[in-house]
């Protein structure tokens, strides 16, 4: 029996609108509102050349990335920087570990790094491997050209678990491949590009159709790069190919929160020094910007899609530093949906510039990113551009137990967070989950309560799901933390326990020994079901039973071949008549949700009755029915 995500009453889920883009503009404005402030500098010994690598936010919200050179052996490095800039190298690579990691990290569900390198490992064609935020490091897998080479981008967690990723060059026909690897390190070639169809590969996203979207930087009818979607199953379409007036090589590409993919192209368009487009999942491209080098040139990176719902992205050149950095040292730029570019600034020497790994907004609702040189030793910065104060900080209005959806928290059990704000988007822990490893961040949303952090189940923007972590008792703190930054404090009580049943409806989730539904028929929509029998031995699903012997797993799912019984005594009544409780246990494969095994009483008629735990004096809500029926 799986836990019900949300409260089919109380949940709402909020559709994402559909906008269609009729017009291609050209306007370009200049802005001085935004601060632009170095974070950090890079000096060669503790890493070189960050500019390659999108900054990731961890979980413990420190800031993590990779150098493309420098460190102990000038091979490249693995660093954490905290909000306040202080730098810690993680790992500095000596070639047979990996060498010139030009991409990015992403963490996964189990709060590991994982990333790729350009060249070394014991073929020199680049590895996989993956790194805690202690710095504990490992190789998964070594290319060899057969299975692909010189992988540039970084990987993708999908929502099946696994991770994706790109090799520039190798594969069947030595244009580079798409590669599907497990968190172990077993690694698949799902597709080899044969110049038709694009060639030499580079990062890929995931989008809500559960399909792979990405670019070639060369192939297809023109050789100036593709836009394809490949299947989870290995079956690719190009979806288009650049031609020069529409752009060409192509970089990284996001989807939008209409449906729509973005990107932009490093050359082309109608000045030949790049462009921004968007693209339907059906292949549509509308060329949204042309640059002119006096706004920007070689826009390398991918573009992100901020709180505010605009754009930001960066370019590798250009803008008004003149002939410094020979043709400019690039910008920053804003972009509306619409197509209405703004520089926010214009790079020089002093400041760094040449950017290839994109921007990040962080839970402060600032921007951040990193530079090839500026500094006092011209290694490289971090930067963060401040814009305009958020309005849309999330709120809390109420923290609740998921089943009774009665105020305060119990460690361990899950609780709702209502409130505004509190999302962007809609999503389940699905693929965060890995190893069994409950995922303390979803999406840049996190729930702290009290000094911990919550494991989150499911987002939207009037509701969290999650299990609370191991908090003591008494009145505790709780906020919501997402990319526009962190909500106004609540207070709740954290108790020792809080008794209660999942419902459908006014229902209780229960099931028959054979696990299937014992609910009145009807109450489920589509599927029929038998109630309960009287003497009939049932299972009731609930949350808030407090400690159990052994101790309950800390943020994993309950392991199997262990059973986690509730300490403390629990008694049922159906009606007034007590029920026979024959245990009360952790579910395993799950999280904080409890088997209450019991007997229906004998002596009850057909009909609806109250069903009511009892444990140390805390009573289930007594507005939670189950149905008899002989």
């Amino acid at each position: 029996m799986r836990y019900r995500r949300g409260h089919p009453r109380k949940r709402k889920v909020s559709t994402r609108s559909s906008v269609v883009f009729l017009l291609c503009l050209t306007t370009a404005m200049t802005s001085l509102a935004q601060t632009f402030t170095t974070v950090a500098e890079f000096d060669g010994a503790n890493g070189a050349s960050p500019c390659y690598t999108p900054l990731v936010v961890g979980a413990d919200g420190n800031f993590y990335g990779t150098t493309a050179d420098g460190g102990l052996n000038g091979l490249g490095t693995i660093f954490k920087m905290s909000p306040g800039g202080t730098l810690t190298t993680l790992h500095s690579f000596d070639g047979t570990d990996g060498s010139y990691p030009f991409s990015g990290l992403v963490q996964a569900g189990n709060m590991i790094f994982y990333g790729t390198t350009n060249g070394g490992g014991s073929n020199n064609y680049g590895t996989v491997f993956k790194v805690t935020s202690e710095g504990t490091f490992t190789t998964l897998h070594t290319f060899d050209s057969g299975d692909g080479g010189y992988p540039y981008a970084g990987l993708l967690q999908a929502t099946n678990g696994n991770f994706y990723g790109t090799t520039e060059v190798g594969g069947a026909n030595g244009f580079g491949t798409i590669f599907e690897i497990t968190s172990s390190g077993t690694l698949t070639t799902l597709y080899s590009f044969n110049v038709s169809d694009g060639a030499y590969p580079y990062a890929l996203i995931q989008a809500n159709n559960g399909n792979l979207y990405g670019t070639t930087n060369a192939g297809g009818t023109s050789n100036f790069g593709t836009i394809f979607e490949l299947t989870l199953g290995g079956t690719l379409t190009t979806l288009h190919s650049f031609t020069g007036p529409d752009g060409y090589n192509p970089a990284s590409l996001i989807q939008a929160t209409d449906g729509n993919i973005y990107g932009t192209t490093d050359g082309g368009g109608v000045n030949g020094f790049g462009t921004i487009f968007d693209i339907t999942p059906g292949g549509a491209l509308t060329t949204l910007y042309t640059f002119d080098l006096t706004d920007g040139a070689t826009p390398v990176a991918a573009l992100i899609q901020a709180t505010d719902g605009n754009f930001y992205g960066t370019t590798n050149q250009g803008g008004d530093s003149g002939m410094a950095c020979s043709v400019g040292c690039g910008t920053i730029f804003e972009i509306t949906p619409g197509g209405t570019l703004t520089t926010l600034h214009n790079f020089d020497p002093t400041d760094g510039g040449k950017i290839n790994g994109g921007l990040l907004q962080a839970t402060d609702g600032n921007i951040y990113g990193t530079t090839a040189g500026g500094g006092e030793s011209n290694d490289g910065t971090v930067f963060r551009l401040s814009l305009a104060a958020s309005t849309n900080l999330p709120t809390i209005a109420n923290v609740e137990s998921s089943a009774s959806f009665q105020g305060g928290v119990v460690a361990g059990s899950w609780i709702t967070i209502f409130g505004t704000n509190l999302s962007s988007v809609t999503e389940y822990w699905g693929s965060a989950i890995v190893d069994g490893n409950l995922p303390t961040l979803l999406d840049g949303v996190a729930v702290s309560v009290g000094d911990q952090y919550a494991y989150i189940e499911y987002i939207s923007p009037t509701q969290i799901n999650a299990v609370a972590p191991n908090v003591g008792l008494g009145t505790v703190s709780v906020a919501v933390t997402n990319p526009s930054g962190t909500s106004p404090t609540v207070t709740t009580d954290a108790q020792i326990v809080q008794p209660a049943f999942f419902q459908w409806g006014n229902y209780a989730v229960a099931t028959h020994q054979d696990y299937s539904l014992a609910v009145k028929n009807g109450v489920i929509s589509g599927v029929t079901t038998v109630p309960a029998a009287p003497g009939e031995a049932i299972v009731l699903w609930g949350t808030g039973f407090g400690l159990t012997n052994p101790s309950e797993p800390v943020g994993v799912e309950v392991p199997s071949g262990t059973t986690y019984y509730a300490v403390y005594p629990v008694t049922v009544t159906v009606g007034s008549t007590p029920a026979t409780v024959y245990s009360t246990a952790l579910s395993p494969g799950f999280a904080g949700l409890y088997q209450v095994a019991i007997q229906i009483p004998m002596s009850l008629a057909n009909g609806d009755y109250p069903v009511v735990a009892t444990v140390l004096n805390a009573q289930s809500p007594s507005t939670t029915l189950i149905t008899v029926q002989k």
